[in-house]
């Protein structure tokens, strides 16, 4: 829920600079969060009897204007860009409301990312001015659910998303159950930016059997590429799975689907195998062009990361 990008300067963050992370170690046994109905682009409501924080609390608000270095030839950001957005502010809500990388840190623990699933309706353009509302969602098993909605300077609907966390043992690099203090601050039937058909099951996704790969790129992990826990940057993991993308398809195609599940991580001097497979015909993910990658640490063949996209 609550980690942090390094935020590119411009963008306003209501909350204090507490120090963040944006760590990658996923588990490996992620819940599946339940589906409801996906909300639509106004800005969701929360009934205020029996909250356990004020209401003004419960939904973060952060503006963000496109910055020139943001965006690619085309004048537009990239899905990249839009993730960074997001978990922007779901770290700037967290410092609201006390669960800062710091606070957790002080009960040896962190939080970190196991999966996050954005539908990108359009690329915002360099000036341009775009708002995310954020809310958590719920806890299941040891997973913690975050919603977001990204709107428009008009009020329309830009992206939306969901993104999963687990907290861990800093000793033991294991995840733990939710606490109970982080439970309680859950609001009362949240809207849900996704719906549980969209987000499908809580494996990561597969290849068809026997699919050769379509690319393999090998990305050595450089020092500019870590962030403040000296882990690889989750952001940088979709930027290394979307290179192996098929040229034709990104010529013609933007990514309006990115479902990343995080399974391990990996630190500087360590290089990433990425490979970008078809994906199976039935697979229940927007895009006339659908893709899993699937990501392997050299050193020891494990897993680190896998994606599902879908281009249009």
């Amino acid at each position: 829920m609550p980690t942090r990008h390094e935020s590119p300067s411009g963008h306003t963050a209501p909350a204090s600079d507490a120090p963040g992370t944006s760590g990658t170690l996923g588990a490996t046994d992620a819940a599946r969060a339940p589906g409801a109905p996906a909300v639509s682009g106004a800005a969701p409501g929360f009934d205020s009897s029996g909250a356990s924080v004020p209401a003004d609390l419960r939904v973060h608000h952060e503006t963000f204007r496109v910055r020139g270095y943001e965006v690619g030839p085309d004048g537009t950001v990239s899905a990249q860009i839009i993730c960074d957005y997001l978990q922007e502010a779901a770290g700037s809500h967290a410092d609201r409301l006390g669960l800062s990388l710091a606070a957790l840190h002080e009960q040896g623990q962190a939080w970190v990312l196991a999966r996050l699933a954005v539908q990108v309706e359009r690329a915002p353009a360099e000036g341009e001015t775009v708002t995310v509302r954020t809310w958590p969602c719920g806890v299941e098993r040891l997973q913690f659910r975050r919603d977001y909605l990204m709107l428009g300077q008009d009020g329309a609907m830009v992206a939306r998303g969901a993104s999963f966390w687990v907290v861990i043992n800093l000793a033991t690099r294991r995840p733990e159950r939710i606490p109970p203090t982080v439970a309680a601050l859950l609001p009362e039937n949240p809207p849900l930016a996704l719906d549980g058909g969209l987000l499908g099951d809580r494996r990561p996704p597969a290849p068809p059997e026997d699919a050769a790969p379509l690319s393999s790129l090998s990305f050595a992990v450089r020092r500019a590429d870590m962030d403040r826990n000296r882990h690889v940057n989750n952001v940088r993991y979709l930027d290394w799975a979307l290179e192996g993308v098929p040229a034709k398809v990104q010529e013609t195609s933007r990514p309006t689907w990115l479902d990343m599940h995080f399974r391990a991580e990996t630190v500087y001097g360590d290089t990433v195998e990425a490979q970008c497979l078809p994906a199976p015909a039935n697979t229940p993910a927007p895009g006339a062009a659908r893709f899993v990658h699937i990501l392997t640490r050299r050193s020891d063949g494990r897993e680190v990361a896998r994606a599902l996209t879908g281009w249009r």
